[in-house]
């Protein structure tokens, strides 16, 4: 009862992220700025090129006056309903977001969108590849199901493009993006290196 009476807004205006490192709260503060930014042309009605425009246009107040950015943050976490939510994170998914990163972002070599089946994984040992061990695929309250993922790599590496590999692959398009290749280059040998994200799941 005390949360819910309690004033919010200050927490999402000037003192934004003061928990965190000083690096990331100008992030922080983007998102803020796009959501509430989001949220009033939501609540106009706009739709496509003209919520962004719009969403464009409003966001300059709440990057000058960090307590109305609060405030309409807290409005809006308050009295939206869960359709605004998806329609706000899945702007990531539209073709103007995408395009838009295509041109800032740095492209990748390997895109690959895998679903691995339910199967035992036999793993060399590290200490002596002739041996292994096996690794029984992860299994849910339903029993042992497909594990879908996503494979990104910047340089095609050996082993990335191989049969074996591709025939996992659940997109229809090629997933190694040849034209990035340049021509006549060498494959580059397998990363020491490996980073894993887990996503929690949700709508998301």
């Amino acid at each position: 009862r005390e949360y819910a009476s309690m004033h919010k807004a200050c927490f999402y205006g000037r003192c934004l992220g003061f928990q965190f490192s000083s690096s990331l709260r100008p992030i922080l503060q983007s998102l803020i700025i796009s959501m509430v930014s989001f949220g009033e042309s939501y609540e106009k009605q706009h739709s496509g090129l003209g919520m962004a425009a719009f969403s464009l246009l409003t966001s300059g107040k709440y990057v000058i006056d960090p307590e109305l950015r609060g405030e309409e943050y807290e409005r809006i976490t308050q009295n939206l309903d869960m359709k605004f939510w998806k329609s706000f994170w899945n702007l990531t998914e539209s073709e103007l977001v995408s395009g838009f990163a295509s041109l800032t972002s740095t492209l990748v070599q390997v895109n690959l969108t895998l679903t691995i089946p339910p199967e035992p994984l036999l793993l060399p040992l590290v200490s002596d590849p002739r041996l292994s061990t096996p690794v029984s695929p992860p299994v849910a309250h339903w029993g042992p199901g497909p594990v879908n993922m996503r494979l990104i790599s910047y340089e095609l590496r050996e082993g990335q493009d191989s049969k074996e590999l591709l025939a996992f692959s659940r997109t229809e398009a090629p997933p190694i993006s040849l034209s990035l290749v340049p021509f006549g280059a060498q494959k580059r040998p397998p990363s020491p290196w490996l980073l894993i994200h887990f996503h929690g799941g949700g709508f998301v």
